[in-house]
């Protein structure tokens, strides 16, 4: 409670300073019930529903997210008061709580790395890749898992007939109350064996977290991956995820990370454009421009200090971006960045939301004016672009 109280006295404050500060992107608009955020982004209310929570995932008219001991599934039919119609218990991951999940609407699932007994060793039995039935949105169950199968993250492929881990694991779906951890590697032959993330961004076309970043096609066979194009960065740095509109869009959308910073630095996990226009021709991915938050005074949207780092993670475009337009990104203590990617693939900050007393671990465009914050100290927040 104190640092709650200290920090939003501290967002207070900083409003009122605001006459001799300036904003760099737009104009502050002043302290709400929620935090800090700039004239065109609107604070709508706070959901206290979720504990460490930073999963989720759209898909029709429901929202799926995670936190760390149970998911959740929202009912989107008024997106400004989204109705929790279902949910269902998970093993507590409190350490490393699992930071995404995946569904087609019918199964969803959900690894689970090794929780911690009283003793520091792995809980019996909660390393495991869960698959659960999200059918009944009332009533979602767990229908059968594969123990060993956790990872940090695993998403669907082809239509979640098989599911991809982020070391590596590769796992059969297509009967989903048996499912199957198979021997082979997704990464096996190619310039990066595993990483953090793996993104199915047209069917049978799997975007790689890794570095290199990859473009994999398994459209003929999910346990032989085809390698069609692939980029890396000179300094090797850390990529945590990757969106791609469509393979015919010119810009891939990537986000790395580093954590346990107090002070912003040039060597930051940065927000990434990079141009995917040639790669058919090439096979190849280049890095266009980087976008980095820094340190502040609070009334122009950044944080005079840091406890988790000053570091981008995870990153959704609107959903209207087509070969540029606007991005929303969650950076832990600097809240949600609106970030504008113009038609040469430059980055511009346009906008934010910092909460008080907050830790922003993901964001989700629920219409093209509406998003969802995931926060691993607040729960979930509602927004609204104004742009």
């Amino acid at each position: 409670m104190r640092k709650i109280t200290a920090l939003v006295a501290t967002a207070l404050l900083a409003g009122s300073l605001f006459a001799a500060t300036s904003a760099p992107a737009a104009e502050l608009d002043g302290p709400s019930a929620g935090g800090l955020s700039s004239d065109n982004v609107e604070f709508i209310k706070h959901m206290p529903i979720a504990q460490d929570g930073v999963g989720g995932r759209v898909v029709g008219d429901y929202f799926y997210a995670n936190d760390q001991n149970k998911i959740m599934i929202f009912d989107l039919e008024d997106p400004l008061n989204p109705e929790m119609t279902g949910f269902v218990p998970m093993p507590q991951e409190w350490l490393y709580s699992r930071e995404d999940l995946d569904t087609n609407g019918r199964i969803l699932i959900m690894p689970n790395t090794a929780g911690a007994s009283a003793d520091g060793k792995p809980a019996a039995g909660t390393n495991a890749l869960y698959v659960i039935d999200v059918e009944d949105k009332a009533n979602p169950t767990i229908i059968s898992k594969v123990v060993g199968g956790g990872s940090h993250t695993t998403s669907c492929v082809l239509d979640c007939t098989w599911a991809w881990g982020s070391d590596g694991k590769i796992f059969d779906l297509r009967n989903p109350l048996k499912p199957k951890l198979m021997k082979q590697k997704w990464g096996d032959g190619m310039p990066a064996g595993n990483g953090h993330d793996v993104e199915e961004i047209a069917p049978g076309l799997v975007l790689t977290a890794t570095q290199p970043i990859m473009l994999l096609d398994v459209r003929k066979n999910p346990l032989k991956p085809k390698l069609l194009a692939a980029g890396s960065n000179d300094d090797g740095r850390f990529i945590h995820s990757g969106r791609w509109m469509n393979p015919k869009d010119k810009f891939l959308l990537m986000g790395g990370e580093t954590n346990n910073k107090v002070r912003c630095s040039e060597t930051n996990g940065a927000f990434m454009t990079w141009d995917a226009s040639k790669w058919k021709k090439t096979h190849s991915f280049t890095m266009i421009d980087e976008y980095r938050v820094k340190n502040g005074t609070y009334a122009d949207g950044n944080p005079a200090a840091n406890q988790v780092g000053c570091s981008s993670h995870w990153i959704e475009p609107e959903p209207s971006f087509k070969n540029g337009g606007i991005v929303a990104g969650a950076f832990f203590e600097h809240g949600t960045k609106f970030l504008d990617v113009s038609s040469k693939g430059k980055i511009k900050e346009t906008g934010w939301f910092m909460p008080a007393a907050g830790s922003t671990g993901a964001v989700y465009w629920i219409t093209d004016k509406i998003l969802y914050t995931l926060d691993y100290n607040r729960g979930i927040d509602i927004l609204q672009w104004n742009g």
